[in-house]
């Protein structure tokens, strides 16, 4: 369980890190990211909402009864990121917002990885 933990505080390390890195590398204004609404339309929302929901229950449910079902707590965060930066792609492009979505989806995959790397005898 301590692994988990381990993983989601070097997950949220480093985005803040490389997140700061390409706001000053792209040319992505402090002033777009804060007056950007959170959602580019309703399917966005709609969809993000589901995702968030039904990933919760996952890891409700893993780290409380099934522990063989926990690499899916990175799973299911890596999925909402990955439609955050898909539907921010479609519709606000110019803007390179996305792209920040694009590297908390990579390192939640990444994260999914390490834990079965480390973890696999808890998963079998």
């Amino acid at each position: 369980m301590w692994t988990i933990f381990i993983i989601l505080i070097c997950i949220l390390v480093l985005d803040r890190f490389i997140n700061r890195r390409l706001i000053k590398k792209l040319p992505i204004e402090r002033s777009t990211l804060e007056n950007e609404s959170k959602y580019v339309n309703k399917q966005h929302k709609y969809g993000e909402n589901i995702l968030y929901w039904s990933s919760y229950i996952v890891m409700l449910f893993s780290i409380l009864e099934l522990p063989s079902l926990r690499i899916f707590i990175f799973i299911g965060m890596g999925l909402v990121f990955e439609f955050r930066t898909y539907m921010k792609w479609k519709f606000t492009r110019e803007k390179k917002t996305y792209l920040l979505s694009a590297v908390t989806c990579g390192l939640f995959l990444i994260g999914s990885i390490v834990y079965a790397l480390l973890d696999y005898t808890a998963i079998v």
